[in-house]
């Protein structure tokens, strides 16, 4: 099941960071872009597709960004001013990374919930050593493909 994040960008913004930051404590992302847009992102919603999206959770993410950066005062947008997309999660929240059983030219590298960006160049390395048939540097067993079926 995926999980859905919500974010909002100010174009011509008056709040300026120069570089991005992660708010751990908060769960909120912010990202400067392209020297006077900001991207405030964040949330991690566990629901089916079909599920209406809850436009007050940008509301946390504001909240939070607040609390981090009082001068950021910033109201909530029209509910079509606000990004939602999904993520591709895990039902134990560790990706799926390895050879396909069914297909045998098929490597599969996905669900890394938040940690997609992160987790790219370690996975990158494991997805190389899998195409090119060497030992994985890292044991990947909990990483299976078919580890629920």
């Amino acid at each position: 099941m995926p999980g859905r994040g919500y974010s909002l960008t100010l174009e011509n913004s008056s709040y300026q960071l120069a570089h991005p930051a992660i708010l751990a404590e908060g769960r909120v992302a912010i990202t400067p872009m392209d020297g006077n847009k900001i991207r405030f992102g964040g949330t991690m919603e566990v629901v089916p597709t079909n599920t209406p999206p809850q436009y007050k959770r940008i509301e946390g993410i504001l909240k939070s960004v607040k609390s981090f950066f009082p001068e950021f005062d910033i109201a909530r947008p029209p509910d079509d001013k606000i990004w939602y997309g999904y993520r591709p999660c895990s039902a134990d929240g560790l990706p799926y990374i390895g050879k396909s059983k069914k297909y045998s030219n098929v490597i599969i590298a996905t669900g890394h919930s938040m940690m997609g960006l992160s987790l790219g160049p370690g996975t990158g390395k494991l997805v190389a050593e899998l195409v090119n048939e060497s030992s994985p540097s890292i044991a990947i067993k909990a990483f299976e493909v078919e580890r629920f079926g």
